[in-house]
Order: structure tokens, then sequence, then C-alpha cells
């Protein structure tokens, strides 16, 4: 009898057991499912909070071909799609009739080489614009990724978002840009002599496409100060780690290494993106800089026929050259700052521990490495050691620009004795 209700006692005891694991199992999966669900929310609220910050710029993006209209959620259809294409197409086509407009005007007193100039500075930008608009809509599936990413980086290192920062650092480069426009407006208008439809072909020849291009590149020092800030709070973050002396989390340390490798690679990507309009800006500005000053010193050779408002439209035209050329290597030369400031930190720590100093080692071969996440296009590196070799291709094309000048004077020259 003892036997038998203690086999029933097992029984009731195996039933028990079969049946509360799988709903203490089902109960675990739940509450793993619903804290996957909480992070996945509050990837995509940090993700929506910087799409909000950055939203005007978005929108002046979309109109300008440097962003795709997918990178707003509710405008990713085909019919969205379809849209922006046929307005970038009409803006590249108005781009088109207006330089062919611009320089077969009779009008203007211009000799062939000044013509020859001018052909080639709007050649480049009608190639530069289209490369814009057709790098910018191959990101159509995989924009609204990129926010998700940042806004996953930013919530798992406790980055919180600067609104005020971004914001500022948006209109400042907006306003920049509409600082230029609003100098070039009068002084084609007075070099026109106020004809209303001639002075719009010219700014649609050669204001308009610099803006255009000008544009895409507010998105880029965007993303470049973007990583710029968050290097910052990696190097404090560091800082503070390596002043606990022999009480440094190893786990820590391998957890901002980890920080820097995925920011490393961001840096890379960004640059790859822009590689190419990065490359046709630098040959684009630095040969229109060059046949630029070249006019000038052309101009200021013979001060009695100067064109007073173009010559300042000229040099208006140097300045924001350079200023495309510098802005470059600043913001790169920034987050290369950072990189070093977080190098110089780790060369100056001693442990004693050796798995501690083996983690620092690798943090700081990883640091020094050249990974080339600052090149455009494989050719040359975004830095300051650039500037050189830019002054130096300024001096040679100048120079090579005066004998040019020089022989197609004695070739004309000759031509007209022939002709007598």
């Amino acid at each position: 009898m003892l036997q038998l209700k203690l086999k029933q006692a097992a029984r009731e005891k195996r039933l028990t057991a079969a049946w509360s694991q799988p709903q203490q199992g089902s109960t675990t999966t739940w509450k793993q499912q619903r804290n996957w669900n909480l992070t996945q929310q509050l990837y995509k609220s940090n993700a929506e909070q910087l799409h909000q910050e950055l939203r005007l710029l978005l929108l002046i993006c979309v109109l300008a071909g440097s962003a795709p209209l997918a990178v707003f959620p509710r405008c990713s259809s085909r019919v969205h799609a379809a849209v922006q294409h046929a307005w970038l197409l009409a803006l590249y086509i108005w781009l088109c009739c207006a330089a062919y407009l611009e320089l077969a005007d009779g009008s203007q007193e211009r000799n062939n080489l000044e013509r020859n100039f001018y052909i080639f500075e709007s050649v480049t930008y009608l190639i530069h614009i289209p490369c814009i608009m057709i790098l910018s809509m191959r990101w159509k599936r995989r924009i609204a990724g990129v926010f998700q990413a940042i806004g996953e980086f930013d919530l798992v290192c406790g980055y919180i978002v600067d609104r005020r920062g971004i914001r500022r650092f948006v209109r400042h480069q907006l306003w920049l840009l509409l600082i230029f426009a609003s100098c070039c407006i009068p002084i084609v208008l007075s070099h026109r002599d106020y004809e209303v439809c001639k002075s719009l072909v010219n700014l649609s020849t050669y204001v308009l496409p610099n803006i255009l291009s000008a544009i895409s590149f507010v998105l880029y020092y965007s993303l470049l100060q973007g990583i710029s800030l968050r290097l910052h709070r990696l190097a404090n973050a560091l800082q503070l780690e390596l002043q606990r002396g022999p009480s440094t989390r190893r786990a820590e340390l391998q957890k901002l290494r980890g920080q820097h490798t995925r920011l490393l690679h961001f840096t890379k990507r960004v640059n790859q993106t822009f590689g190419v309009s990065v490359l046709l800006l630098y040959v684009s500005s630095l040969i229109n800089f060059n046949t630029n000053l070249f006019l000038v010193y052309k101009a200021i050779e013979k001060p009695g026929k100067a064109d007073w408002p173009w010559l300042a439209y000229t040099i208006l035209w140097l300045l924001m050259h350079t200023g495309k050329m510098f802005f470059i290597l600043y913001f790169n030369h920034n987050v290369q700052q950072q990189q070093a400031h977080c190098a110089a930190l780790l060369s100056k720590v001693s442990a004693a521990d050796e798995d501690l100093l083996e983690t620092i080692n690798h943090f700081a071969l990883q640091l020094q490495g050249n990974v080339r996440a600052h090149v455009a296009c494989g050719l040359f590196e975004l830095d300051y050691k650039l500037i050189p070799a830019l002054l130096m291709t300024t001096a040679n094309l100048f120079i090579f620009l005066l004998q040019y000048d020089i022989t197609f004077q004695a070739l004309a020259r000759a031509i007209n004795i022939t002709a007598f």
C-alpha cells in the first residue's frame, strides 16, 4: 500500500514537472522577446530623434538631389521615387540648357582663351552634379539603416544627442551657402547690366551647380562632425578609466576599443560613399581656382580695362573654391585629432597586469594603424598634409597657364601678320 502511494506521488510529481517546465520556458522566452522589443523601440526612438534634428537638411538634400526621397519613411514608394527622378532630370536638363545659352551668348566680350576656360568650368559642373544624384539614389534602400545604426550605437554607448549642437552646426553651414548666394546675385545682375534673363542663365550655369554640390557636402560635414563628437566622448571616457590606475578595468577598455572600431569603420564607409564626389570636387575646384586666379592676374595687369563687378565675382569664386577644399580637410582632420588624442592617452599608461597591458597595446596599435579611413577613391589622404601638394599643383598650373597665354598671343600675332 505504501509503495502504491509512493508510485502515485512520483507520477504526480513528474506530471507537475512536465507541465511546469514549458510554462517556465515560455515565460522566459516571453520576457526575452519583451526585452528585445523594448530595445528595438529604444533604437528606433533614438534614430527618429536624430532624423528629426536633421529634417530640414534632409529636405534640402532631397530637393538638391543629394539624398533619396526614401530618407523619409512615408515617401519610400515607387511613385515618390519616380517623382524625384523626374524632378532631378528636369533640373539637370535646365542646367545643360542654361550652360549652352550662357556659352553661346555672343554679347559678352571674351577672347578664345577665356571662352575655353569657361567651357571647361561648365563641363566640370555638368559632370559633378549627375554623379552626386546617381550616388545618392544608390542609397535608397540603405539610408534608413544608417540612422538605425547611429541610433543603436548612441544608445549602447550612452551617447546623448545634442539637439542644439546639431541644429547650430547645420544652421551655420546653410547660412554660409545663403551668404554666398546673396553675394553672387547682385554682382551678376550688375555685371549683366541688370538683365534678368541673362542674369538667371549665368546664375544657373555657375552658381546653382556649386550650391547643389555644397548642399551634399553639408551632409558629409555633419556626418564627420558627429563622428568627431563621439570620438571626443570616447576619449573622455578613456581618460577617466585610465585615471583609475591599478584598478583600471580590462572589460571597459575592450568595450571602448570596440566602440572605436565601429566609429573607424563608419568613417571609412562615409569617405568611400563620398569619395567620387570629393575627387571630382578637388579636380574641378583646383582647375577652376587656377583659371580664375589667372584671369584675375590678367585683369590686374591691365587695370584700365578691368571690369570691376566681374573682378569682384571672380574673387568671390576664389574664396568659394578655397573654402570647399579646406572644409573637407578640416573635418577629416578633426576626426584624426581625436584618434591621436586617444593614442597619446594610452602611450602614457604603464600597467603591471599582463592581460591589461596586452589590451592597452592592442588598443594603441589599433589607433596607430593606417586603415585608410580618410582616403578619397584610394588616391590621396584627406588631411592637412594635402595642402602643400595643392599649393605645388597650383603653382605648376599657374605657370602652365602663363606659358600657354604667351604662346597663344604669339600665335595670334603671327596669324594677324600673315593675314596682312
